[in-house]
């Protein structure tokens, strides 16, 4: 397992390009912590990898996932 790490450094304009180059490396899973800024860009780098998300707000309030128990509005299957 390999773990890459980003860093904003409060620069939010940053987080989307940030995001970007990470999805570009083929990873498993996109890990988002912070505040709703690096949600939303972990959301709009990628339709299909898994993203995990830590912040305060609602989710589903924010419009971040269709709902907390199909969070990407479909069954995940699996591979």
């Amino acid at each position: 397992m390999t773990v890459e790490y980003r860093w904003a450094l409060g620069q939010y304009d940053r987080m989307p390009t940030l995001a970007a180059e990470v999805v570009r490396q083929s990873i498993a899973v996109l890990v988002s912590v912070g505040d709703e800024p690096s949600a939303f860009a972990a959301k709009a780098a990628t339709a299909t990898t898994p993203i995990v998300a830590t912040f305060a707000d609602d989710p589903v309030k924010q419009r971040l996932v269709a709902s907390l128990s199909r969070p990407g509005g479909k069954r995940y299957r699996g591979k």
